[in-house]
């Protein structure tokens, strides 16, 4: 019965595991448009507040972490705070306009005059606060991607990915924000743009654990099937061990699966004593030793 009881408390609260569903996102190829058809709504659509709200948890959540790893105690107001961020790495650059593209969300959401509207697919954000004009139109794929981009950035902070790595897929998600964004204004002027090198998928990775490796004086050679070498297809992340020191390669900073050993310590695992991965990747690399002749039915 205890299970019982779990089971339907968890139901019941709605599902907390990330599913792997397919991400659905427009991209214009032409500057020529056209218009499809759609059925009715069956309701009016109304204003995605599900979604604000959530964008509006996830900046108050960075804004709290944010203030507390400040080298200074002062109450800032946001735009302060914003100018105030650390910027001496991409990380920190990104996780700056991400606050300020979220701060927008959250000053118009909250402003007694702003106005949050739905037109033709677009969220149009609006407020005047003071002589400062708040404006983000985005699609609701942006709203999710910004929400998606914190959870992923603070998640990051305890995980054993190389510095380069966060790097890159910050810098995929900012990238695919900026592309869902239509119009924007705050005090400052255009967003900064980024560019990740190399460019991970972000949408999924596969995980290996058993990579076969030669080393030579200059390269990490890592051998991949005919079937796997194609990157974009599988997007591979080698668990190597080498010298003692666990790093983690993602398949696209290889070329022809080669990999120079002057760029191996940006693919260094972020570990406490170099090698040991936290408790919850055991789950993910599971091996049962396969018993010969024993029938798999």
């Amino acid at each position: 019965m205890t299970q019982l009881l779990d089971l339907v408390a968890e139901l019941s609260a709605g599902s907390p595991n990330r599913l792997s569903l397919p991400e659905y996102r427009q991209i214009e190829l032409y500057s020529k448009r056209k218009s499809l058809s759609f059925a009715p709504a069956a309701t009016d659509g109304g204003r995605p507040l599900g979604r604000i709200a959530g964008v509006c948890r996830s900046f108050l959540v960075l804004d709290a972490f944010l203030a507390a790893h400040s080298l200074t105690d002062d109450d800032r107001a946001s735009w302060p705070r914003y100018q105030a961020l650390p910027r001496n790495t991409p990380t920190e650059r990104v996780v700056g306009e991400l606050y300020r593209v979220m701060r927008v969300v959250q000053t118009v959401a909250f402003h007694p005059q702003g106005i949050v509207e739905m037109d033709n697919g677009i969220v149009k954000l609006k407020s005047i606060v003071g002589k400062v004009v708040f404006i983000l139109d985005l699609s609701l794929a942006g709203l999710v991607l910004l929400e998606s981009a914190v959870a992923y950035y603070l998640d990051a902070l305890r995980q054993p990915y190389p510095t380069a790595y966060v790097e890159s897929i910050m810098i995929q998600y900012f990238q695919d924000i900026v592309g869902e964004i239509r119009r924007y204004s705050d005090e400052g002027r255009s967003l900064y743009q980024f560019r990740a090198q190399p460019l991970l998928n972000r949408h999924f990775r596969f995980d290996c654990d058993n990579p076969k490796t030669r080393l030579d004086d200059a390269f990490l050679e890592i051998e991949i099937g005919a079937m796997h070498r194609n990157s974009a297809l599988y997007p591979i992340d080698f668990f190597v061990i080498l010298r003692g020191v666990l790093h983690i390669i993602p398949a696209e900073a290889l070329t022809e699966g080669r990999l120079p050993l002057a760029d191996l310590e940006r693919w260094r695992a972020r570990t406490p004593d170099g090698v040991t991965l936290p408790a919850a990747f055991r789950t993910r690399f599971g091996h049962e030793a396969a018993v010969v002749n024993q029938p798999m039915t």
